[in-house]
């Protein structure tokens, strides 16, 4: 007889839980996978390392319900409480933002949910993710500036020190990339020092006038029907004074992060000319600083390179940081008053910049640290180049009674008889005692500047 086949049952398709979004209504909505990570993909990393920011502005908020009687004093220990568990959570590696979390600000709040149950769902009274998001980057920038200001201004007595070291030292100056005028490793260095200076100066000019103002407040961006006391919550957190209008608050994203990273623009822009000349006075033609190993590479063929990498390294990623600045800018042009989106894009390149600024800083201070000037190798091409003492030797007769375009040109017409030795070079760097000049480079005020800025 031959054998029946029944058809076998379908197995039953295990059932995936849908993570409620607190943004849901009626009924949970299993969202569309593709669309969700191109929503929240790359945005739950840069989220990850503002936790701590956004929980420290949840944390004051909190106190500001507690102010206006929405919240009883239990329920603000018990938030408090919660927030506490989650940094401690954070701390260890267990607090991880998961593509179905969206970003920090929702895995918070769900956390306290869970854990405190309608005291959870009393934090976000008045407060709009939007003004959350805006808050928590302002706190954030305000300690990455603090991060910059403090390696930057190291870095800049780094400049002084190497300046004071070697401040007599003769080196050829140049212009139109040609042999132009005698001057000092001091001079050269010292230019650096001062111009980092005044980088930092910006920055911390942009840090203490706009990014040092609380956000928070202004809810999606039209404000709430409470009477908040912003000066308050802003005194609370920290926050040295608070953004007034609550549509420009949300206009502000990105114009201010870019005025950030303006700053590191200029940061990079002197590190770049600093490692374009090490660069330029460190090849075998030149030869004017030699290069500790700790910081040279090598070539996997040619067994005689010395190669210094780093200064590269720094030169081209100097435009990195421009093209992040560049981008922010472009992701708020043309775009209407009120929250938008995909303002979060404004991160990737923020936080990019932050980063490369950072590292180049660290990486210059140790170039800086292991490499000395070669002193004879540049008196040596001082001396073999007579065209470099013609305005001097100009000068000199000047002080003697010429005018100076008669002077100009007799020298002129004489370059190959020009002669000098190494104590004319000494003299006439020790004559040039004008403010800035190689006699006068007023490096232990530059020095007291500097300092008075880490206060």
């Amino acid at each position: 007889m031959p054998k029946i086949i029944t058809k076998a049952k379908k197995a039953a398709k295990p059932k995936t839980t849908i993570k409620k979004k607190i943004w849901f209504k009626k009924k949970a909505v299993s969202l569309n996978k593709i669309v969700e990570e191109y929503n929240s993909g790359e945005d739950i990393l840069y989220d990850q390392e503002m936790i701590p920011d956004d929980v420290w502005c949840s944390r004051c908020y909190a106190r500001l319900l507690k102010r206006h009687k929405l919240i009883t004093d239990k329920e603000l220990k018990d938030l408090e409480r919660g927030l506490d568990e989650i940094l401690e959570l954070y701390k260890k590696g267990k607090f991880v933002l998961k593509l179905e979390d969206e970003d920090c600000h929702t895995k918070i709040e769900d956390y306290l949910i869970q854990r405190l149950g309608d005291t959870g769902k009393k934090i976000h009274t008045g407060r709009s993710r939007n003004d959350q998001v805006l808050v928590m980057m302002r706190w954030f920038l305000k300690r990455k500036a603090a991060e910059i200001n403090k390696k930057a201004l190291g870095l800049a007595l780094k400049f002084v020190k190497f300046a004071k070291k070697y401040e007599m030292v003769p080196m050829p100056g140049y212009t139109h990339m040609q042999k132009a005028m005698p001057t000092t490793v001091g001079t050269w260095m010292g230019a650096f020092a001062e111009s980092l200076t005044d980088d930092i100066r910006l920055l911390n000019t942009i840090t203490d006038e706009i990014v040092d103002q609380n956000p928070l407040g202004s809810g999606a961006g039209y404000g709430s029907p409470f009477d908040f006391d912003r000066d308050w919550l802003s005194k609370e957190i920290g926050f040295k004074k608070t953004q007034n209008n609550v549509i420009y608050c949300h206009n502000s994203r990105g114009k201010i992060e870019g005025l950030v990273m303006e700053a590191c623009c200029q940061i990079m822009l002197t590190l770049n000319r600093l490692a374009s000349d090490l660069l330029f006075f460190t090849t075998q033609e030149f030869q004017f600083f030699n290069i500790d190993d700790s910081i040279a590479t090598g070539s996997s063929i040619m067994p005689q390179k010395k190669n210094l990498d780093v200064a590269e390294l720094i030169r081209g990623r100097t435009p990195t940081v421009l093209a992040c600045r560049s981008e922010m800018t472009m992701n708020i042009m043309n775009k209407i008053s009120g929250y938008h989106r995909d303002g979060q894009e404004i991160k990737r390149p923020l936080f990019l910049g932050l980063k490369y600024t950072m590292m180049s800083l660290d990486a210059i201070g140790a170039t800086i640290d292991n490499i000395t000037p070669n002193k004879k190798v540049m008196v040596d091409s001082m001396l073999s180049c007579p065209g470099l003492f013609a305005a001097h030797k100009a000068f000199e007769k000047v002080k003697e009674g010429m005018t100076f375009r008669d002077a100009y040109r007799e020298v002129g017409s004489n370059i190959s008889k020009i002669d000098v030795t190494g104590k004319d070079i000494d003299r006439w760097l020790k004559m040039s005692t004008h403010q800035g000049g190689t006699g006068n480079l007023r490096l232990d005020k530059v020095e007291r500047e500097i300092k008075s800025l880490m206060k």
